[in-house]
């Protein structure tokens, strides 16, 4: 676990690639903060299951030992592989209390990782959230990071790392996904009061992590109206990237409008005096009426007419490509269907998606181009053949995307064209939320 690794680097080399394919595009930011050459622990907020450590190794350079719940680790076979990825099991109360005394052994060999100049990383919070907000963290990360420090006399040097993992969405392929690196921070602070009261020591380190991993993410406080704020984000984004001046398609300055649009929401809503019912009542009754259309308020953002027109274009010439792509790749859907409907919990769709992608296809690509070669007997087509199945079936799933993005666009081209009373209808009624929300946010500038 202390020792860099061949095998996790192997590992690492394989997945990696599959894993920038299943999402649309992937970026990180804040690497420089990093620390060279330094015990380090990363502490960052837990989302979306087993992507989340993935999507921290695969914007790192460094080998990185993860803690991560114990009930993954339950099968043999799982066991091999998460342990191969340098992951060890922490037990929770829910995982029977028998096994809580394993965690002392757990916690020792982390503090071994830790005075070995390694990396360790685990989740604060110790369990994920299908919503976009910091849960109240656990004390997994002050108990290892003060027993390390304690250990060695307060003279490791010990940073803590916030981490913010950003989804675009948590379940579907094809969508972006931004990694946050916040700058470390020491422990050394502490040590008195650790001394003196290692429980406040603790709360104390945990305010401090949990501010810092909140500046890194998306975090909507009023879980009471959450739903209403998350529709604001989404709803307000393009009109908050044009008043930052954030321009273009980078997902940093999405997190960024994101980010600040929830800040003036909660500023109007939640501290202030206004009433969030009353705007979310204003939104639903314009998007229940939208919906027996087959529409929605965000597809009636302003689109370029010439990029829809090639996009059909590309539509209606790739068809083949995608029906090719879909027909060989119809097992793996078959699987991915199949697996994910015996999942109650949803955070964990893309880990499954990806797992058959990664590791089930391959198997799948191969055992048809076996019978292809057994069928035409042509060991060089046989190959081409296996060389066209992940391909084709990338570009399937590129397709379908596209067709669905570019579906909605053609019928509001169509509503624009024949029905243009009730475009302007509801392009007034869209301009008119804007505009309140507009006067919420900036009222006082």
């Amino acid at each position: 676990m202390t020792k860099w690794s061949l095998w996790y680097h192997l590992l690492v080399s394989y997945f990696e690639p599959f894993f920038n394919l299943f999402y649309l595009r992937l970026e990180s930011m804040g690497k420089e903060n990093i620390p060279k050459r330094k015990a380090m622990i990363y502490a960052p907020n837990h989302q979306n299951a087993l992507m989340d450590p993935l999507a921290i190794t695969f914007t790192n350079p460094r080998q990185i030992v993860f803690l991560t719940r114990a009930d993954i680790f339950s099968k043999p076979l799982l066991l091999k592989i998460f342990t191969s990825f340098k992951m060890l099991p922490v037990y929770r109360i829910r995982d029977g209390a028998e096994n809580l005394k394993n965690n002392e052994r757990i916690f020792n060999k982390s503090v071994e990782v830790l005075e070995a100049k390694a990396t360790l990383a685990l989740f604060a919070e110790a369990t994920h959230t299908d919503k976009r907000r910091l849960r109240s963290l656990k004390k997994a990360v002050p108990r290892i990071a003060f027993m390390a420090e304690e250990k060695n006399n307060f003279d490791l040097d010990l940073q803590i790392v916030p981490v913010g993992i950003y989804y675009e969405d948590y379940v579907h392929s094809n969508t972006k996904l931004f990694v946050n690196y916040g700058k470390p921070f020491g422990i050394k602070e502490y040590q008195t009061l650790y001394e003196e009261n290692p429980q406040k020591a603790y709360s104390k380190f945990k305010d401090k992590l949990s501010e810092r991993i909140k500046e890194l993410i998306i975090h909507i406080e009023d879980l009471e109206h959450y739903h209403i704020y998350d529709q604001i984000r989404l709803f307000y984004r393009s009109t908050m990237k044009s008043r930052l001046g954030l321009k273009g398609p980078k997902l940093k300055h999405a997190f960024a409008a994101d980010q600040k649009t929830i800040k003036m929401a909660e500023k109007a809503f939640l501290y202030g005096e206004n009433n969030i019912e009353v705007f979310g009542n204003q939104y639903r009754r314009i998007e229940q009426g939208l919906k027996a259309k087959g529409f929605s308020l965000l597809d009636f953002e302003q689109s370029c007419m010439a990029k829809t027109m090639f996009a059909t274009l590309v539509l209606i010439i790739g068809f083949p490509l995608f029906l090719y792509g879909f027909i060989n790749g119809f097992l793996y859907y078959y699987l991915s269907m199949k697996f994910i409907k015996g999942i109650k919990d949803k955070q964990f769709y893309s880990s499954f998606k990806f797992g058959i992608g990664a590791i089930v296809s391959p198997g799948l690509f191969l055992i048809q181009s076996f019978i292809f070669w057994a069928i035409r007997g042509n060991s060089l087509w046989a190959l081409y053949y296996f060389i066209s199945l992940p391909i084709s079936a990338l570009l399937a799933n590129r397709y379908r995307y596209l067709f669905i993005s570019t579906r909605k666009k053609l019928k509001i081209i169509v509503l624009r064209t024949f029905k243009p009373k009730q475009y302007s209808l509801i392009v007034k009624s869209r301009t008119s939320l804007l505009d309140n929300l507009d006067k919420l946010f900036f009222s006082e500038e």
